[in-house]
């Protein structure tokens, strides 16, 4: 055979996805779906995790394993795929409340979304094999487009295993980054050799005039050494999404048969980068490194707008962080930054649960049941 001489650029693949409800969780994905288009950064393909062994045995005269010594199942594995988009108007809740499996909504053009972990709204396990409402429990089937014919793939029931959001303000918008997972891998489950005859002439795009997200916030405020809420000046700040989901189970074909989530817990974790100056400093009142060292908490509140959510592109992030650093930058670029990592706590009184761990709020113009 002689030697091709095509080559192909990261431009030329396609990642969609389609939402499911969670009653079709053991429903293959289908190839003639309309997958909406991931405005995909860098391209991934997606890794298979299978069951499999191999080791010298008995009877062997050599010091190397037989091929015959070898073991590999698709059944029981499991399968991960990384991706980084822009944060889009109508992406961002889709993929928070995926996530973290919680979703409420309110409203009617513009539609106030909230995913939430408060005292009186604690994160729930979802049920994933049960009928969805209000977008929730959030499942997906993953389309892979490929350049060539007959080479498409699909992925069955996928779940956000992580999420970065990160607003940087030298980059001057939000991205998103993180990992898809799917417990089904057998031949009827992890598709391959596919063609998606849906978006072959026309492809679905997730939004046909995309809104991104920018980073930036009029509202930045923060506790720091007995103040409340002071104002800062941030560079950057971002948050870790990390639910542990798990397969559990195996059918007949050893695919899963549910998901285990947020086993033993659902971590958040972020960092906040401010610039050192007369509200956050090293002196009494201000003393960003006062917080890490007695271990208290602080509120972090962000707004996008005026705070009442109440028009498309509004955003409201309010947490409660407890500091694992305080980093000082006397070089950077822009003047000395302060960085604090941190990992979000549900806060309490007298020992119980009291107040909000973690609230996003954010108004758009497409309701949980257009995802």
């Amino acid at each position: 055979m002689a030697v091709s001489g095509k080559v192909y650029s990261k431009s030329d693949f396609s990642v969609g996805i389609i939402n499911k409800n969670a009653t079709a969780f053991e429903t293959a994905a289908a190839n003639d779906a309309a997958y909406e288009l991931l405005p995909v950064i860098n391209v991934s393909a997606p890794v298979l995790n299978l069951v499999e062994s191999g080791e010298i045995r008995s009877n062997n005269a050599g010091m190397v394993e037989l091929d015959i010594d070898q073991f590999r199942t698709t059944k029981g594995g499991f399968i991960t795929m990384d991706f980084e988009v822009p944060a889009e108007r109508d992406l961002i809740v889709r993929m928070l409340a995926n996530v973290l499996q919680d979703h409420g909504e309110s409203g009617s053009g513009p539609y106030v979304h909230t995913i939430q972990a408060t005292s009186g709204a604690a994160l729930a396990r979802p049920d994933f094999t049960g009928s969805s409402t209000a977008g929730i429990p959030s499942v997906f089937d993953i389309g892979l487009y490929y350049p060539e014919s007959a080479q498409d793939k699909m992925i069955t029931s996928a779940v956000l295993q992580s999420l970065t959001m990160n607003f940087d303000m030298a980059d001057g918008r939000c991205l998103l980054s993180g990992t898809f997972y799917s417990g089904m891998t057998s031949s009827s489950k992890f598709l391959v050799e596919q063609t998606l005859s849906a978006n072959s002439a026309a492809p679905t795009l997730s939004s046909t005039s995309p809104t991104q997200i920018e980073s930036y916030f009029n509202v930045k405020k923060l506790d720091v050494d007995g103040t409340s809420l002071a104002d800062m000046v941030i560079t950057a700040v971002s948050f870790t999404f990390e639910n542990n989901v798990a397969r559990v189970g195996r059918d007949s074909s050893g695919d899963a048969e549910a998901y285990a989530f947020g086993i033993p817990s659902v971590n958040i974790t972020g960092e906040v980068s401010l610039m050192y100056d007369a509200n956050f400093d090293f002196g009494s009142g201000g003393n960003v490194l006062q917080d890490f060292i007695s271990g208290n908490t602080a509120t972090l509140k962000l707004q996008q707008g005026d705070g009442t959510v109440s028009t498309a592109g509004e955003m409201n992030i309010e947490c409660e962080i407890y500091s694992t650093a305080v980093n000082l930058d006397p070089n950077a670029d822009t003047g000395a930054v302060i960085t604090i990592p941190f990992k979000v706590v549900q806060p309490t009184s007298s020992g119980a649960a009291s107040g909000t761990a973690f609230k996003f709020e954010y108004a758009d113009s497409t309701k949980s049941t257009g995802w």
